[in-house]
């Protein structure tokens, strides 16, 4: 009984973690994980029936970087976190930026994750 309360304990604090999390703590996490404040984004692969978040190897203030302003950058990695929240990713997610090896790199490659979604959900989102 101990032993669950204590990992009930630890789960509402990892959920309260998520609620909290927003996109400057997105843009922290990058900046930690990988030393810049890289670009994310959504690619959609109909081919395999899949969802990818991508960290794109593109950072925040690169003549590359698509956001005009620091606010830009930061409303869309909010949006990141919102859809990742909407479909129970968000922390997975977090977890997977937290554990993998990948570095995304200029010209080859992004850094993928990929989204765990039910059928109904993948139906809804790779309808063209």
């Amino acid at each position: 009984a101990f032993q669950a309360a204590i990992a009930n304990k630890e789960e509402e604090e990892s959920n309260a973690m998520m609620d909290e999390f927003d996109g400057y703590a997105l843009r922290d996490l990058l900046l930690s994980k990988w030393g810049a404040p890289l670009d994310i984004d959504f690619q959609r692969n109909t081919l395999l029936s899949c969802v990818y978040c991508n960290v794109l190897p593109i950072a925040f203030g690169q003549r590359r970087c698509r956001h005009a302003s620091e606010l830009d950058y930061l409303m869309h990695l909010q949006g990141i976190i919102e859809i990742l929240r909407q479909y129970d990713n968000l922390e997975i997610f977090v977890d997977f930026i937290e554990s993998t090896n990948k570095v995304p790199r200029a010209g080859t490659d992004s850094v993928p994750f990929r989204l765990q979604l039910s059928e109904d959900q993948l139906q809804k989102i790779l309808k063209v």
